[in-house]
């Protein structure tokens, strides 16, 4: 664990549409604000998203960021020592309830272990899964199919994602709060996203905080989705971006613009 250092802040950032643009890219310019600030001395600078390991990692090594970050809604791992520092699996009782609904609907799920993922797909929504790039032009390790989730997969869950390109996904949502106890369940753009009741951003962001020494009000967090309320409420300052929801834009002590317009950069400046 790091000396304490009362002076220093932390920075804490959302990957997509936050530190990346709409493209999946991590724009020049904002690339060199991080970099900046990550070789600051009164500043240290990570990551929180909901992304799985193998989408995380790769970024996070292309950055050199060596403190802890959080993927997966919350799970905490430490790239110093290669280790998970903090984690929730979801049980047994509630992966199975999860996977119930999902077949019901016939959705397709995705679970999240601590370093892979693994995938209850059809043919169509594979092809989309596995050609996915960690940034634009940069592959990662593929996901790994399997056709029964509760069989298949050899290591404890930390989250699990159901999604569809439908209109009535919120349906399943619904279906999801009503049935599965103690969790947390966010409705994306087209996916619904589960951990525990103990997992979440803003829970991530206190750990990580304590970890390093750092005190909360000395933290900046940075989003632009509802699974980034509990993040800007932890921190001792929270940016949304200007494509966040209006109940994101409600709780954040300041708002700029999107990630295509630089928005980060503009985050940056405030805390310089």
């Amino acid at each position: 664990m790091n000396s304490k250092c009362p002076e220093k802040k932390l920075i804490i950032s959302d990957i997509d549409g936050t530190l990346f643009n709409s493209h999946n890219d991590l724009p020049p310019t904002t690339e060199d604000a991080v970099r900046n600030l990550i070789n600051e001395h009164n500043c240290v600078f990570t990551l929180s998203t909901g992304r799985s390991f193998i989408y995380t990692q790769p970024l996070i090594a292309y950055l050199n960021i060596e403190i802890p970050y959080a993927y997966s809604g919350g799970t905490i791992y430490d790239p110093q020592t290669e280790s998970v520092i903090f984690e929730d699996p979801i049980n047994c009782d509630q992966v199975a309830q999860v996977v119930q609904v999902a077949e019901k609907y016939k959705v397709s799920l995705l679970a999240h272990t601590v370093n892979n993922m693994y995938c209850q797909v059809n043919q169509s929504d594979w092809l989309n899964v596995s050609s996915r790039e960690w940034m634009k032009g940069k592959p990662t390790q593929c996901p790994l199919r399997v056709q029964d989730i509760m069989a298949e997969v050899p290591d404890e869950i930390i989250r699990l994602d159901l999604f569809a390109e439908v209109n009535w996904l919120s349906t399943v949502y619904a279906e999801i709060k009503e049935l599965v106890s103690d969790v947390n369940v966010f409705e994306m753009n087209r996916s619904i996203e589960i951990t525990t009741s103990k997992i979440d951003k803003g829970y991530a962001l206190q750990r990580i905080a304590e970890y390093l020494n750092i005190p909360i009000k000395d933290t900046i967090a940075i989003g632009d989705s509802l699974n980034d309320a509990s993040l800007l409420n932890a921190a001792g300052f929270g940016v949304a971006m200007d494509t966040a929801p209006d109940q994101l834009k409600k709780i954040a002590d300041a708002v700029v613009p999107s990630s295509d317009e630089g928005g980060l950069e503009k985050a940056m400046q405030m805390i310089s």
